[in-house]
């Protein structure tokens, strides 16, 4: 678990509104929202001064030397995801990476709003789907609390929390950055309304 703050300045993020690439609608194909878009995702491309300026500064970090960008959008929510891992990221369905050649290691968060959470669990699996982690585990003695599950992950599938345990919430500050195992279920803390973040997803 990283977190790093003060990672973007006002004038950093403000590069965000100089990327001309139209957001592409992301519907929740199986999922909780049954088929209903949930969000926006606008990809930049290598040539794109927020990403330039994003892969630079990671590169002064020596935890992130070593890494490299499988891919990296300015993401606009208005429903939340469901619990998922991000090890095989995907554009339109199209893996943009493969695990097999280059080992996923972070997911990478920087805010663009105040105000929201993202909810990281103590489980993980090297496959996108929570499906497929019930099928293969069992539930556990000491899970979610009640008053945790409603008030971070009440639209998520109830099944679910049985098997889930938190790790980490993390609070969103514009400009700050967390990051995060991309073995590891997550899920947005509920909401209602929009929201904005930088997203990335590195592998070494």
């Amino acid at each position: 678990m990283i977190e790093i703050t003060k990672f973007l300045d006002a004038p950093e993020l403000a590069l965000a509104d100089e990327v001309t690439n139209s957001p592409e609608n992301y519907y929740d194909n199986g999922g909780v929202h049954n088929n209903q878009l949930t969000s926006a995702q606008q990809w930049l491309s290598p040539h794109d001064r927020l990403y330039q300026l994003v892969q630079q500064k990671l590169q002064g970090i020596t935890l992130f030397t070593d890494q490299t960008i499988d891919g990296l959008q300015i993401l606009h929510a208005v429903k939340p995801y469901d619990v998922h891992t991000d090890y095989i990221v995907q554009k339109n369905q199209v893996p943009l990476s493969d695990p097999n050649v280059k080992i996923p290691t972070y997911t990478v968060i920087i805010p663009m709003c105040d105000k929201f959470k993202t909810v990281v669990f103590d489980q993980s699996g090297m496959y996108n789907n929570f499906s497929q982690y019930k099928k293969e585990n069992n539930q556990l003695h000491d899970y979610c609390t009640d008053q945790q599950w409603q008030e971070h992950c009440s639209h998520c599938h109830n099944e679910d929390q049985k098997y889930l345990s938190i790790k980490k919430i993390f609070n969103w500050k514009v400009g700050n950055l967390f990051a995060f195992d991309r073995k590891l279920f997550h899920c947005s803390a509920n909401f209602s309304g929009k929201k904005q973040a930088i997203v990335l997803w590195l592998s070494r």
